[in-house]
């Protein structure tokens, strides 16, 4: 069950992320110099990753031009004026304007300008609908989890069913959208699953399928209405209590079946894109953001 795969190894990497959050806090205020100046074998074995990319960085021949152009993304005035825009800088932060950039504060630096240059992309099949006949059926949508937010909002998944085989085929793919952890800053299209169900009802209108894979901590049972055209995923538990995964750690029982509904996912995907835009708009630069909201209010 390869999207259950996908959970453990998530749960295997929250299991890791404090020691990671302790060493990001342990270094954030080094300069580039400091970093430089530790041992190769501390680098490599305490230094994030993305510290010594910001490190190398700031003492490459050309890395003060590409932060100049950095902060001119942002809106700072980074070509004409570079001391002062990283100071502006570092007081946007909240941070003290010494003109000198911590390891942090350049690596800020390029997460945010290149926050600036993700754009919307079209790419991405939003197909939505279900077709039935006789002996075959399909199902196109974005899966959304009812109460709660899934942890790929744009997704896109297909349901192939067969009577006479009595199987549906269920494949889901979803556009990865980086945060700030993110190793690199561009979108992702990842497989989130690829299952072969079991069919256990099939009528006029009504399709009901379970897994033909029933050995995961949760099982994912699949109820495709094409009369009133609504199809869902109800996840329960399959053991009595906590259940432990593949890769030692510990997946914790639902209090309740979680409902996931299949819709047309274009409302979700333009959130998701504002979300991003508008996240990108918070991290221009103060100075410029006034400029414009006094122009909006005119």
């Amino acid at each position: 069950m390869f999207r259950f795969t996908a959970l453990y190894f998530l749960l295997a990497w929250c299991g890791s992320a404090q020691a990671a959050d302790d060493a990001v806090a342990r270094f954030k205020n080094y300069l580039p110099s400091d970093i430089l100046k530790l041992s190769k074998e501390e680098i490599s074995k305490s230094v994030p990753m993305m510290y010594t990319g910001a490190a190398n960085l700031a003492t490459s021949k050309g890395g003060d031009l590409v932060m100049q152009a950095q902060l001119n993304t942002l809106m700072y005035d980074g070509l004409a004026d570079y001391e002062n825009a990283k100071k502006a800088f570092q007081a946007d932060l909240g941070e003290k304007p010494t003109g000198e950039l911590t390891v942090w504060q350049i690596h800020t630096l390029g997460f945010r300008s290149a926050r600036a240059n993700m754009t919307y992309v079209s790419f991405f099949s939003l197909d939505y609908g279900g077709v039935m006949n006789e002996d075959w059926a399909s199902v196109k949508g974005t899966v959304q989890i009812l109460d709660e937010r899934i942890a790929y909002p744009i997704n896109n998944v297909a349901i192939t069913c067969d009577r006479v085989r009595a199987t549906c085929d269920y494949r889901q793919i979803a556009l990865m959208l980086p945060d700030e952890n993110s190793w690199m800053q561009s979108y992702n299209v990842g497989q989130v699953a690829d299952e072969t169900y079991r069919i256990t009802r099939w009528d006029s209108n009504q399709i009901d399928a379970v897994p033909y894979e029933n050995t995961a901590c949760r099982t994912n049972q699949l109820s495709l209405n094409f009369a009133t055209k609504e199809f869902f995923e109800i996840a329960r538990n399959n053991t009595a209590g906590d259940c432990a995964t593949a890769l030692g750690g510990t997946l914790p029982k639902l209090k309740k079946p979680r409902v996931s509904q299949i819709v047309d996912g274009s409302k979700i995907t333009d959130e998701e894109f504002k979300r991003i835009n508008d996240e990108a708009y918070g991290f221009m630069s103060s100075a410029f953001r006034k400029k414009i909201d006094a122009l909006k209010s005119k």
